[in-house]
């Protein structure tokens, strides 16, 4: 074989390699993209757990929220459909958030459908009952501050348990 044939032979073995070998980095790309954003959602999530908690466990700190979020009239009416004060309303609606949040993290989270049908069964279950119930419709921090699409994904479940 000429040496010429064997060079252009090398050549194109050595473009379909860089090709592949683009490709692949192109891939390892997109997949640290979605772990970095899945790193960084776990981080926040962290981050707002740790608040809750503290919202939870300290009552002048929730007495200090009502009293400065000119959200008590929201409370009184929500902790009147769970028959308790204002202060326990706030803790239980503070425990709810933490649910939410948490399902709302598994949501963005998935993609693969059997995943994405197990949580839908798990949030029938769990949001059509109270408190979850009662919170995601009345808090002020439930679904009016989520994206249309997880809203829509929490509504259509609630709706699939109550048939």
């Amino acid at each position: 074989m000429p040496w010429g044939a064997i060079a252009e032979i090398s050549q194109i073995v050595s473009a379909f390699a860089l090709v592949i070998s683009l490709i692949y980095i192109a891939f390892q790309i997109r997949f640290a993209r979605l772990a970095a954003a899945d790193t960084s959602r776990t981080a926040r999530g962290e981050g707002v757990r740790e608040i809750d908690l503290a919202m939870v466990n300290n009552r002048e700190l929730r007495e200090n929220w009502i009293k400065s979020s000119n959200l008590k009239s929201i409370y009184e009416e929500l902790g009147s459909e769970l028959d308790l004060s204002v202060d326990a309303t706030l803790q239980v609606d503070t425990i709810c958030q933490v649910w939410m949040r948490l399902h709302w993290g598994q949501y963005q989270s998935i993609t693969v459908p059997e995943d994405l049908k197990d949580l839908e069964r798990l949030v029938a279950a769990f949001y059509s009952a109270p408190p979850m119930l009662n919170c995601w419709k009345k808090s002020p921090y439930g679904r009016k501050i989520y994206d249309p699409k997880f809203v829509k994904f929490i509504e259509d479940a609630i709706k699939k348990s109550s048939r």
